[in-house]
């Protein structure tokens, strides 16, 4: 596909985008609400509890924060987290067939495991303790249907969630009884034999409990045949019937007045068709198992006088990698095992003193099992790593909202972690936030943050090609922003963020030239600056629309080289357009991504993806329908491969190949 072909959906999204704001403008007097950040977008949402850890005006948050509601994940047919973010300005995903990954502002190294942005589901953190990453894709141990919007909060985050809140913070809020009312029945199935199943049921009882339970399965065959021509030794290059995977999870929900519980699981089972980390290409055995549990209790209790906060939350996380390898010309099953569990008290109290707001917390965390092995299971059973570790961290954070006048308000933070394993770290954040006047809004954010070594850098040795580093430091990153926010009605805003990012201390697997042996160390700086601009209309008969164009350049300056995985440019447009049929909708997307470069240096072209969802809510009482068609084009692309891609000479794969045009049905019954 030529690249000018590429750009027509791009370009007919914009035209009609612009038209649609022309028309609009036609129909609104110059008499509008004078009040516009107090009206936000016809009042869809304008509060965000992530960004300051309270409920807030999203105008008076000290982070640049996206809201994608769950009108936008209907209408927009997304079918997990990683497919939410890849719309939203300023992010992009990489998928490896395997596991979706996130980068934002220029930065997703390849190999990492999203150990940079931390993940939060109802404010519980939802990171593993050995690895640290977050579940993106369909790992995700919610059904996209739970949820009641996302709040994507960019930039750093550690002054007051420590580790992990490097690059962003996602805080997933799911549904409550009460939205539901009573049942809910959804089907969904599609492309490659896949099928998606859920049964919820919920309400609020006379005596004020509200209840909510769901479960769900999935089951994907995948694409039958994926092409890998640096494998053409076997197969031909071809991977056949390898994509497949198979997925249930429950979600339980109870609060009654100022306490709330949440239960979350998810059993996952993916085949690898990529030959990861040296595996016999073409081998059914090769899989990915997640188990994932999380019980949080909270209580939270809003006063005259003091707001109290305070939460306990456990964790379990399990991790099964089955990679069958050639040793010595002998098929050898090899076994990679993580089990993680670590516990979580947080306490906060927020008082206001005048024009004060301030906030004062503690977070402290157990992380009593980190247990990492690997062995052959066959034919010759071998023990080759069996390790456990455990750590404790304290987090001791404070904040303070200062309005010096009605239109300038001036947020600043610091919050103190203390690790066993390297001692200390400071972390501040400060913004001020002026408003001249009632349409326009500026922000100037300096934030730091840092992200700890985990588990797996430190201590995963398994005595022949990988070593661990128990000596290793933080990463930290500065970022200076300036955001300009501008707003024409209740329908319409625009905002221009420029950034500069300074990361030092960068964790990066080497090879040790003493005993050849790979090594994390503190080894690069990285520099990345950057602009975001976007506009985005809502109006009252279900028209809505965005366009986004995100520069980026991200350097590592010791090697004086661009990063791997870092497209210079994206550019999205979304246009959702009301059908005569009541409460129908069409919703037509175009993501842009430019080229990459892969763990090897290679280029990976930048591709065009349009997808389209149609959706009728009530089309009778009670009954939703969609159909959506993703990769409208069909376009041919692949993403960059990281350095655990590489066939049996060692030479890395190019690329990793995406979908073709695929489509899905949906139907949900609610009773």
């Amino acid at each position: 596909m030529s690249h000018s072909t590429c750009l027509a959906p791009l370009a007919l999204i914009m035209s009609l985008w612009c038209a649609s704001v022309w028309a609009q403008e036609q129909q609104t007097t110059s008499d509008s609400n004078p009040a516009i950040l107090e009206t936000l977008l016809n009042n869809e949402i304008i509060t965000v509890t992530g960004a300051s850890k309270y409920e807030q005006d999203i105008a008076d948050a000290p982070s640049s924060v996206s809201i994608v509601t769950a009108a936008d994940i209907r209408k927009g047919g997304y079918r997990n987290l990683a497919e939410i973010l890849n719309g939203v300005a300023g992010f992009y995903i990489t998928y490896n067939r395997s596991y979706h990954f996130a980068g934002t502002r220029g930065f997703s190294p390849l190999g990492d495991f999203n150990t940079r942005i931390l993940l939060l589901v109802d404010g519980y953190r939802l990171n593993d303790s050995v690895y640290e990453q977050s579940p993106l894709g369909n790992d995700f141990p919610v059904d996209i249907d739970l949820v009641d919007r996302v709040e994507i909060i960019r930039g750093p985050g550690s002054s007051l969630y420590g580790t992990n809140a490097f690059l962003a913070i996602i805080n997933v809020i799911t549904i409550s009884g009460k939205n539901l009312k009573g049942g809910e029945l959804s089907v969904s199935g599609g492309s490659y034999n896949a099928w998606n199943g859920r049964a919820s049921g919920g309400g609020k009882t006379k005596a004020g409990v509200d209840l909510l339970f769901s479960g769900s399965y999935r089951d994907i065959a995948g694409k039958q045949r994926l092409s890998f021509p640096e494998y053409a030794a076997t197969n031909a290059g071809v991977a056949q019937d390898l994509d497949g995977e198979r997925s249930w999870d429950l979600l339980a929900k109870v609060s009654w007045e100022n306490f709330s519980l949440l239960l979350l699981h998810q059993d996952r089972d993916k085949t690898v068709p990529t030959a990861s980390y040296f595996s016999n290409f073409n081998d059914p055995a090769e899989k990915n198992i997640d188990r994932h549990t999380l019980a949080g209790f909270s209580f939270n209790r809003v006063s005259s006088s003091v707001d109290l906060s305070a939460r306990l939350t456990y964790n379990r996380y399990e991790f099964e990698g089955n990679y069958p390898l050639d040793n010595a010309g002998v098929r050898t099953l090899n076994r990679d095992t993580v089990l993680a569990e670590w516990v979580g008290a947080d306490l906060l109290l927020s008082k206001t003193f005048g024009d004060h707001l301030v906030t004062i917390g503690t977070e402290q965390r157990w992380q009593f099992t980190q247990q990492q092995r690997n062995f052959d299971v066959g034919p010759v059973p071998a023990v080759i790593l069996d390790v456990s570790n455990h750590n404790s961290i304290q987090g001791y954070y404070l904040q303070d909202e200062f309005h010096i006048l009605n239109n300038l308000i001036l947020n600043a933070g610091l919050r103190a972690d203390i690790y066993e394993n390297f001692g200390n770290t400071i972390n501040p954040r400060g913004a001020l936030i002026w408003k001249p006047r009632e349409s326009t809004l500026l922000r100037l954010t300096y934030g730091e943050a840092f992200r700890a070594p985990n588990a797996y850098e430190l201590y995963y040795d398994d005595r022949v090609s990988i070593k661990g580093n128990p000596h290793l430091k933080p990463e930290k990153n500065r970022t200076l922003e300036l955001g300009w926010s501008e707003f024409f009605g209740n329908n319409i805003s625009t905002s221009v963020n420029g950034f500069y990012i300074w990361i030092s201390d960068l964790l990066e697997q080497v090879i040790d030239p003493g005993d050849g042996m790979s090594v994390f160390r503190n080894q690069s700086q990285v520099e990345s600056r950057g602009v975001e601009l976007q506009a985005e209309g809502k109006w009252e008969n279900g028209l809505s629309g965005r366009i986004s164009y995100t520069y980026q350049d991200t350097k590592n300056l010791d090697a004086n080289r661009f990063m791997t995985n870092s497209p210079r440019n994206l550019i999205k447009g979304s246009l959702s357009v009301p059908l005569p049929l009541k409460n129908s909708f069409a919703t037509l997307e175009t993501l842009y991504g430019g080229s990459r470069l892969n763990s090897a240096g290679q280029k990976v072209d930048g591709a065009v993806v349009v997808n389209l969802t149609l959706s009728s809510r009530d089309i009778v009482k009670g009954l939703d329908l969609s159909a959506s068609i993703y990769n409208l084009l069909d376009t041919t692309y692949s993403m960059p491969a990281g350095p655990d891609n590489s066939n049996s000479l060692g030479e890395s794969l190019r690329g990793i190949r995406q979908d073709g045009i695929t489509f899905r049905l949906k139907a949900t019954y609610r009773f």
